[in-house]
């Protein structure tokens, strides 16, 4: 872990998109949880938005963590958040997949009954979730690859397209 000084603006943009990103779903999400009514028939739509809350509250944190390793090029602290982070990404994931199962299985939908306005909130907050799925992927991956692929497995020598083709037209 030896990161670029160039490329040290770039970790710190992807920690900080991700920790927005993560901090307003864990906001959405808490929300969500404490409007959603105590029904067995909202009992497990209730369990995915709880999860999804505490797992973005982590995530927002690890993923800054995992790029101040990267910043600051200390290989223990940027591995530590690193997997901490990928745990915490793979809840993230079982979220994904949950909140919907959850939602519109017949008891998500008798639950979306009891509080119509919740059960909207559920889809449109999903949706957007959904949505922005692969960008918050796009940012773990583009902090793992300045901090760690790109300077170990690249020397830092990987141009741009833009810079490739100035300096192929420059021969």
């Amino acid at each position: 872990v030896k990161s670029l000084p160039q490329d040290k603006p770039k970790i710190v943009f992807h920690a900080a998109m991700m920790a927005i990103q993560n901090f307003g779903f864990m906001i959405f999400y808490y929300d969500i949880w404490g409007q959603t009514p105590h029904d067995s028939k909202c009992q497990s739509t209730r369990d995915a938005v709880a999860m999804m809350s505490v797992t973005c509250f982590c995530v927002a944190f690890l993923c800054v963590g995992m790029a101040f390793g990267g910043y600051t090029d200390d290989q223990f602290v940027f591995a530590l958040y690193w997997f901490a982070h990928l745990a915490g990404g793979a809840a993230y994931t079982i979220c994904t997949i949950t909140i919907p199962i959850a939602r519109y299985s017949s008891k998500g939908k008798d639950c979306a009954a009891l509080a119509p306005l919740t059960g909207d909130r559920i889809e449109i907050i999903y949706i957007l979730h959904a949505l922005l799925y692969f960008v918050y992927v796009g940012g773990m991956l583009s902090i793992t690859y300045f901090s760690f692929i790109k300077p170990t497995y690249y020397g830092g020598k990987v141009l741009p397209l833009t810079e490739s083709k100035k300096a192929n037209n420059a021969d």
